[in-house]
């Protein structure tokens, strides 16, 4: 391995197996005497960072002398040896350094330090982190019936540099300050995601729920002047809920010219289509009360209601009231359903198609700034895990 062999140029190393005693874990007792044990599972592995999240710990009945030999030391690595998921190799390894008695389950192996003179435990940590997030351990798993399986004789290959031990230490602190930055960038993105999430919704509960008579200057969408005041209308005296008709399998195709609707959205494919024209899809059993604008020619399925253009409304208009009026929460059954003739008396603000216009100009421009923020956040998630990786690979190859 390339980053073995740069740092033994620098540093000497030992084997993973050589400084480290290795302990597996276990899971329910079959001989008594039984106690309960608290035990950490893959599950309790925090993303990708090393960390764990303790707020679902299993609570399990253990054997009493299989529990002594297994309570977790604050120091002490937990490897994630079987596990694992499609995108998500196995071998995650995480530092322990929780209050109170933990044990580890059947699927890792705890990881300790024999020597703390002469290896920081955080030091290995950062380390094995580093050789997961780099790919390393990804060349040593097996997969047997869908589980990943770390080659263990393998793993304890590993080599490690063994720098002095203040050395150590400094790098470890380096990491910390350089990492927790990140942490926090992270977190803000995060923040950030989830203000832009909010976004739209905050926006429609503004419009749709005007003060003062309805007078649109309230919003921002007239001016000081307008004094045109919305109607209060029932949903079925605006809207015609058709039905949607099925469209039998085999008329269906991945490479059909027209999108076929489900209750949620895009279903298929199909060379045939009932209705050529902009309109609004709504989820009528299953997902029900799901909102999907529709252009051009597609098939709305039997699961679904749908509306089409008219005098009356702005289609555009029609599908950002009904993102707002939330149709899910009228949705009954154990198959969830709903009845347009329990929506139709739904009192609904209504301005003239002139004021819906700019109403859904500034919602769709709106929403093309939520799409573009959305897109950046999803290209800097990638830049931070690199950014945590060139961190890592810098500390480890050239300290």
């Amino acid at each position: 391995m390339s980053y073995q062999k740069n740092m033994s140029n620098n540093y000497p190393t030992k084997k993973l197996g050589e400084v480290c005693d290795f302990q597996n874990g276990l899971w329910t007792g079959k001989k008594p005497p039984f106690v309960t044990a608290s035990v950490v599972r893959n599950t309790n592995f925090k993303n990708n960072d090393g960390t764990l999240n303790l707020g679902d710990v299993a609570e399990i009945e253990v054997e009493e002398k299989q529990l002594k030999n297994r309570l977790l030391e604050e120091g002490d690595l937990i490897l994630e040896r079987s596990g694992g998921g499609p995108t998500q190799p196995v071998g995650r390894v995480v530092y322990f350094d929780a209050d109170g008695k933990f044990s580890f389950s059947n699927f890792t192996t705890r990881i300790r330090v024999r020597n703390s003179k002469e290896l920081d435990s955080v030091y290995l940590w950062r380390c094995l982190n580093y050789l997961y997030l780099s790919g390393v351990t990804e060349k040593m798993q097996k997969q047997t019936t869908g589980i990943r399986n770390l080659n263990f004789s393998e793993y304890k290959e590993l080599q490690i540099p063994l720098q002095p031990l203040a050395e150590q230490k400094k790098i470890v602190a380096r990491l910390e300050g350089l990492l927790g930055k990140i942490k926090e960038a992270k977190q803000l993105r995060a923040e950030a995601g989830e203000a832009a999430q909010n976004l739209l919704p905050a926006e429609l509960h503004r419009i749709f729920t005007q003060q003062h008579s309805n007078i649109l200057q309230n919003v921002g969408m007239s001016d000081s002047r307008s004094k045109e005041k919305w109607e209060e209308k029932e949903l079925g005296e605006v809207f015609v809920f058709h039905y949607g008709k099925g469209l039998p399998r085999p008329e269906r195709s991945e490479s059909g010219k027209y999108i076929v609707y489900g209750a949620n959205g895009e279903l298929g494919r199909s060379d045939r289509y009932l209705i050529d024209g902009e309109g609004i899809i709504v989820g009528r059993k299953g997902s029900a009360g799901e909102v999907t604008r529709a252009t051009g020619r597609y098939w709305p399925t039997d699961v679904t209601y749908f509306i089409t253009k008219d005098k009356k409304y702005d289609i555009g208009f029609a599908y950002y009231l009904f993102k707002f009026l939330n149709f899910p929460q009228y949705a009954v059954g154990v198959k969830p359903g709903i009845n347009r003739k329990e929506i139709y008396g739904i009192k609904i603000p209504l301005p003239s198609v002139a004021e819906q216009k700019k109403i859904v100009a500034r919602l769709d421009s709106l929403s093309e700034k939520i799409k573009n923020l959305r897109e950046y956040q999803t290209q800097t998630r990638s830049d931070f895990i690199a950014l945590e990786q060139s961190v890592l690979s810098k500390s480890f190859q050239h300290s």
